[in-house]
């Protein structure tokens, strides 16, 4: 009702109680149609315009615990409502106490806990209690309060747990709106709050409720003046706690047994907090970088500290960040970026470790900052310790080679990585050999494009590998035998042989004499492969069938004899020794044929590689501990080069070209001379 002047009153007085006390509502129905009239009224009332004396009444009954602590749910939703308007009409003051507020704050939490059933009949209140809260600011209310710290963790606690990702966006904004008023508000955040937020972006929570995470996410972007300071003691307590506990520990001497054990177990805790708080700020510097201000500065200091396992981490998490966020985080933090950089010269190979692989990703992650970078992976790929050396190569034979990337690897990089193929190490070696091969398989259509610049850069790699003949180490002949062709002719993805010719003169055509040298030398040491493999075979089968002259002790012997000099040419000569020894003995003349099918000049790659398939998987089901082993001599004696398939298609490039283009000429060239 609105008064003459145009002020609005509450027309309807309501009859909650059957008695004077409060103690004992009206019946339940009688009650609904109470509350629903009254809700209805309430709800109509505008703010600037109601005269609040007529709603004492009604604000002082609606707290009566007959009806807060009402059996019926839909009670206290229709009386949550109710109150939620008599503090929109009265702010921004409210007509309660500090200790009725808490009453009220603790009530509307139970029913915002009850969100998450969106099909329950009483659904539609308590999304209008939310969005009174969200819109009215009432969570300003909590923060007057002198104690509010259990009732605003409890609002985070329970929104936290409510929102889901099949809700509507307006429930979830207005949840955000809530829980921004609760951190803006109050002078101060409790602990409970943060431990609350950052839980959210844990694997565990981010797996569990991705919608809690984007809520915790834009929350701390909305709120990353407020949480700074927060966030950073959070982290420097977890990480000088457990660095001051690893640091004592290590102090610690003299011992008995079972207090090393206790120590152990100790330390291993402390890491994971420390790891556990690592992966936190790996997480919200993805989703809230601006939280980290003072966060960073703290991981700098951690990268000098004694402690080589905290020395790891940091390296680790800001590798990682400055792959997100790249240039803007380098020169925004640049003594951190350059404090970074001088990790590769850590006095510890894991930091070194940690520090090369992180340096590489930033070639594909963060191209302009990487090219900085290129002397010191060149550096690291010489480092004293071979497992620097090894992770250098292992990480630059996993990188996509984008346009980006190949613009930023120095041509310095690939000539270094080319010499770890003579490492001294053979894990290093074949690091290197792989890496190699896996760069020049993605840079390939360019190099065919005529590109120069990658011609200049990536087209010596061939040469490189084939001249790693001369060095005549098993070791490295094997490995070069098993990524010919993968990656260098890539035969096995290209499906007809004339494509596998053109790749293949390709390929030859960009080699040095050295390296056409060293490719041929290849080829016979296949040949001799396959003529000491024959010779193998004919004698295994000889033996199965029974079918020979020979005493049993003379056809061992010559079997002995032979699979001594296959041996010679694989790494690990006794292995395979006793690998053939026992391929004799199983005397099963499928295996034999399906090895003899994979060296038949007959058959083209298709074929080989039906048979290569077909007999291994005979042998994996006879004897499985022999597949490893001799896998690598199906490798070797298979024709997958150059084979039947190859020559018509060989013969007409030859025949055809010289009287063409330059480009038709030079396969003509490399041609003839591979035949």
């Amino acid at each position: 009702m609105t008064q003459d002047n145009g002020a609005q009153e509450l027309s309807f007085q309501p009859k909650l109680f059957s008695g004077a006390t409060q103690k004992k509502t009206v019946a339940i129905g009688e009650l609904y149609k109470e509350l629903k009239k009254l809700s209805k009224e309430l709800n109509s009332l505008e703010q600037e315009t109601v005269d609040t004396q007529t709603l004492d009444t009604v604000t002082r009954q609606l707290l009566a615990p007959a009806l807060l602590k009402h059996k019926e749910p839909g009670v206290v939703s229709y009386v949550s409502c109710c109150i939620a308007d008599i503090l929109r009409l009265y702010a921004p003051e409210a007509p309660y106490s500090d200790s009725e507020i808490k009453t009220i704050f603790n009530v509307f939490i139970d029913q915002l806990q009850l969100l998450g059933d969106q099909n329950n009949q009483f659904f539609p209140l308590r999304e209008y209690l939310l969005t009174s809260l969200a819109t009215v600011r009432t969570p300003a209310l909590v923060a007057m309060l002198p104690d509010s710290e259990q009732i605003v963790s409890r609002f985070f606690t329970v929104l936290f747990g409510v929102v889901q990702p099949d809700q509507p966006h307006n429930i979830q904004m207005q949840i955000l709106d809530v829980l921004q008023q609760l951190l803006e508000e109050p002078k101060s955040v409790p602990q409970d709050v943060i431990d609350v937020i950052l839980l959210q972006f844990t694997r565990k929570r981010q797996q569990d409720n991705p919608a809690a995470h984007q809520l915790a996410s834009d929350l701390a972007n909305a709120t990353a003046d407020i949480l700074q300071k927060y966030i950073y003691q959070y982290f420097n307590d977890v990480i000088v706690s457990a660095s001051q506990l690893r640091a004592d520990q290590m102090r610690s001497e003299g011992e008995v047994t079972g207090q090393r054990r206790e120590r152990a177990v100790s330390m291993s805790s402390s890491l994971d907090d420390l790891r556990s708080a690592h992966y936190l700020i790996l997480e919200l510097n993805k989703s809230a970088p601006g939280t980290l201000l003072n966060v960073i500065p703290q991981l700098e200091e951690e990268m000098c500290v004694d402690d080589v396992d905290i020395r790891v981490l940091a390296t680790g998490v800001l590798g990682e960040m400055f792959a997100e966020k790249g240039f803007t985080l380098a020169k925004r933090y640049e003594t951190t970026w350059k404090t970074w950089k001088g990790r590769r010269a850590d006095t510890s190979p894991l930091v070194r470790v940690q520090w090369i692989e992180h340096a590489i990703s930033l070639y594909q992650h963060q191209p302009q900052l990487s090219r900085e970078l290129n002397d010191f992976v060149v550096e690291k790929l010489s480092d004293v310790d071979e497992k620097v050396r090894q992770a250098a190569c292992h990480s630059l034979g996993v990188l996509e080679i984008s346009q980006s990337v190949q613009g930023a690897i120095g041509e310095n990089v690939v000539e270094a990585l080319s010499e770890r193929c003579k490492d001294r190490r053979s894990h290093v070696r074949s690091e290197a050999i792989i890496s190699l091969a896996a760069m020049y398989s993605q840079v390939y259509e360019e190099l065919e494009g005529g590109d120069v610049a990658a011609r200049n850069k990536w087209g010596s790699i061939p040469s490189k590998i084939f001249v790693l003949r001369y060095i005549n180490d098993p070791d490295i002949d094997s490995k070069v035998e098993s990524i010919l062709t993968g990656a260098i002719l890539n035969f096995t993805k290209i499906k007809d042989d004339r494509s596998r010719c053109q790749r293949l003169l390709f390929v030859f055509s960009s080699l040095t004499t050295k390296a056409r040298n060293g490719f041929f030398s290849y080829m016979r040491r296949q040949r001799d492969a396959i003529r000491f493999t024959d010779m193998y075979l004919e004698l295994c089968e000889k033996q199965c069938s029974g079918a020979t002259d020979e005493s049993g002790g003379a056809l061992d012997q010559q079997i002995r004899l032979l699979i001594v000099k296959i041996s010679m040419l694989f790494p690990d000569k006794s292995k395979v020794e006793n690998a053939l020894t026992q391929l004799a003995g199983l005397h099963d003349a499928d295996v034999y044929k399906g090895l003899r099918q994979t060296m038949d000049p007959n058959n083209d790659v298709k074929s080989v590689r039906k048979h290569q398939k077909s007999s291994l998987k005979r042998l994996s089901s006879l004897a499985p501990s022999l597949l490893e082993i001799t896998a690598p001599i199906w490798k070797c004696v298979g024709l997958t080069t150059i084979n039947r398939g190859l020559v018509p298609h060989l013969i007409e490039y030859m025949s055809s070209g010289f009287s063409s283009s330059s480009g038709a000429a030079q396969n003509a060239s490399a041609a003839e001379t591979i035949l």
